[in-house]
């Protein structure tokens, strides 16, 4: 009997450097377990078709265009021409080659259901399309707000109302939707109606709980633990904000008229709605030379680790602030970030803001790896679901994110404390453990049984 086939369109997928890829390989492996064959669409270097397994092939088309040379596209329709795609992060060579090799796949292996993530938001117009136009089965996943929730930074009104009307096309018409938040499922519920309600479920990016943390990891950190009982601060994951993020006056005023041309001249929605700034590590910098500054014993014992893509602005920054002890370990792999998160004494936790928004939806997805560690959160996080988590995880220590005296005040507490025999946490295992990854691969494959009609077999 021939395997239920998901055609899966990911412009993510391997290798697994960002959440979205290690997301997609994740669920991917659920979906095959759970006894289905999966034919992954994605974006890669180069065009390619991998035979992973009897379960599993992997098909690669590049970001200029190429599809592989096995595939007959002569007879492939193409996306019309005039037909915008919408943003806001439009990709135009790599979305038109998808949409090509995406007609090729579906008439090849005949698929039962065909799944689209995004970001890149063209992927579900791309799926949406598709699948309406083969009478197949939609689902489709929110890993980021699209229009509604989020002010994206639209290049002109063309480009925004165009993202307003594919929005309510894709949620009208999928069978399913899975969202990465709660916060966010309620947003496309309220936006939408209550049928949307019935449809949308949300699965986590979770932890897990069945990998060994990377004792390569070692000979970077335990240098820094040569001083007695140091004092380990570490950020894992990317940083966003540096060109909005500078203390001088001139720089950030001259951006923000750039802003106001931008409007007056295109009807853009620039990125003056977001706060990127919180996302950026210069608040929490300035912050740990002030508490430097008040405390002689936290300037001897600091040591500030960020672990994942190097900037040159931090180490600048570490100068003109007199910073000694910051370190960059560039990016890593899962396993060695979480070793390292275990060897640390405190983690920082960011993320970006939206102006006039009371309840941030987004979450990022390495607060689930700290949760599994145990360890004492900063959270240096807007009002949300984000901050709500740690907070029932009951390992938050919470500062306003532009506030830098608080920051720095918070920093000596949680010093003082550890010094004095640890920083008093009483993490909530029996919250923390409902996001094991396991647990979230068994919800993602039982979306897809109830729209195949197949019963779950994980």
């Amino acid at each position: 009997m021939r395997k239920p086939t998901v055609l899966y369109i990911t412009w993510a997928y391997r290798p697994t450097h960002t959440a979205g890829a290690i997301r997609a390989v994740n669920f991917v492996d659920a979906l095959i377990e759970s006894g289905l064959r999966v034919i992954t669409l994605t974006v890669g270097h180069q065009e390619s078709i991998e035979r992973v397994s009897d379960g599993l092939t992997v098909y690669s088309v590049t970001e200029n265009g190429q599809i592989p040379s096995e595939i007959d596209s002569s007879a492939l329709p193409y996306w019309p021409g005039w037909k915008p795609i919408p943003g806001p992060d439009p990709v135009a060579r790599s979305f038109r080659a998808v949409f090509r090799t995406a007609h090729g796949l579906i008439r090849q292996y005949e698929p039962g259901v065909l799944f689209a993530t995004a970001p890149p938001f063209s992927s579900l117009v791309a799926g949406s399309q598709l699948a309406e136009q083969y009478n197949l089965p939609q689902i489709l996943e929110f890993r980021d707000a699209w229009f509604t929730g989020m002010p994206w930074p639209y290049k002109n009104v063309i480009q925004r109302l165009g993202a307003k009307y594919w929005e309510r096309r894709c949620v009208l018409s999928a069978n399913r939707i899975i969202t990465v938040t709660n916060a966010y499922r309620r947003i496309l519920i309220d936006t939408y109606g209550p049928d949307v309600e019935k449809k949308t479920f949300t699965i986590r990016h979770g932890y897990d709980s069945r990998m060994q943390d990377d004792r390569q990891a070692l000979p970077q950190i335990q240098p820094l633990s040569r001083q007695k009982n140091p004092f380990v601060i570490t950020h894992t994951g990317q940083f966003q904000g540096f060109d909005v993020t500078s203390p001088q006056t001139f720089r950030r005023a001259w951006r923000s008229m750039r802003q106001g041309i931008a409007r007056i001249v295109l009807g853009a929605t620039s990125c003056n709605q977001l706060r990127l700034d919180w996302l950026c590590p210069y608040n929490l910098m300035a912050a740990v030379a002030k508490a430097a500054a008040e405390n002689p014993q936290f300037r001897q014992k600091y040591r500030l680790i960020f672990a994942g893509q190097k900037f040159d602005q931090i180490d600048q920054w570490a100068q003109q602030m007199n910073l000694e002890h910051v370190h960059q370990f560039g990016p890593l792999p899962s396993p060695q970030a979480r070793q390292i998160a275990r060897q640390s004494d405190l983690l920082v936790l960011m993320l970006y803001g939206i102006k006039n928004c009371d309840y941030h939806w987004c979450v990022p997805s390495k607060i689930y790896d700290y949760l599994s560690t145990g360890k004492p959160v900063l959270a240096l996080l807007p009002p949300g679901e984000a901050g709500d988590l740690v907070t029932q995880a009951g390992t938050a220590f919470p500062a306003p994110p532009e506030d830098i005296s608080a920051i720095a005040q918070q920093l000596i507490s949680l010093f003082k404390t550890q010094q004095s025999g640890g920083i008093l946490r009483k993490p909530n295992w029996e919250f923390i453990k409902q996001f094991d990854l396991r647990l979230q691969q068994k919800q993602f494959a039982e979306v897809f049984l109830s729209v195949l009609g197949q019963s779950y077999r994980f």
